[in-house]
């Protein structure tokens, strides 16, 4: 099954405890707001000197995430019809957003990098940037409908973890990351996304799987699971 990627490393995660006989992962967009997508953003263009200071930014893979989202790249990326299933999260909608001249674009850790001043910041749980995510939203369904066909598209319905493989780090978890406030944003998108396709676009495994892996590669965080969360995922993805 060939897969693209639009969301972060929760989804991308999943093809590496999983057979990639049977999962073929073709692209990985990430570090880019579904907000950016709306009709009027994706028309807008921005001077070549932004693109110039991207170059600060020393990795690849992060500043092309970032130009990507500056170009909403993802639109191009997601309309070439050579795959079978287009797998998103909502995990990186935790960041801001940004208005670069008249651009809006992800105000991610990668774009800080830049070095790049706003003339505006929308924070992440107010109700403007929930506003600019569902237009987006909007957009986004009508173009994949129009062209690859809402049945290739799948949500990964994914939390925020509140407890910790090691108990110990449980305490770290909820004190250092605003889980429960992310969780209710999650559960408010959610329910938009829900009104607007099938059940069957919707992937969600047992939420007892929601556990942030102690001792995981890319370090303790609540999105950053147990292998039997992507183990799982990877299973209910190969079932579709």
């Amino acid at each position: 099954m060939k897969v693209r990627i639009y969301g972060s490393c929760v989804s991308r995660d999943i093809l590496s405890f999983n057979d990639t006989d049977k999962l073929d992962l073709l692209s990985y967009n990430a570090r880019s707001s579904i907000a950016t997508l709306n009709k009027k953003n994706i028309q807008s263009d921005i001077g070549h000197s932004y693109f110039e200071a991207l170059n600060k930014i020393e990795s690849k893979f992060q500043k092309r995430m970032v130009e990507y989202d500056f170009k909403n790249k993802v639109l191009d990326i997601v309309n070439i019809n050579n795959y079978d299933l287009l797998l998103i999260d909502l995990i990186d909608e935790r960041f801001h957003l940004a208005q670069v001249s008249n651009k809006l674009v992800t105000r991610s850790n990668e774009f800080l990098k830049s070095g790049i001043q706003p003339d505006k910041i929308m924070n992440t749980f107010s109700p403007e940037y929930m506003e600019l995510w569902q237009t987006g939203v909007d957009n986004f369904i009508n173009v994949i409908n129009e062209t690859i066909g809402l049945d290739k598209l799948k949500i990964n319905k994914v939390y925020w973890a509140s407890s910790a493989s090691n108990p110990k780090d449980t305490d770290t978890l909820n004190s250092k990351w605003q889980v429960e406030r992310h969780n209710q944003k999650l559960s408010d998108m959610y329910e938009h996304l829900e009104k607007k396709l099938p059940k069957s676009s919707i992937i969600e495994v047992d939420p007892s799987l929601l556990v942030a892996n102690s001792n995981h590669k890319w370090g303790l965080s609540p999105f950053h699971y147990i292998d039997e969360y992507y183990e799982e995922t990877g299973k209910a993805l190969i079932e579709v």
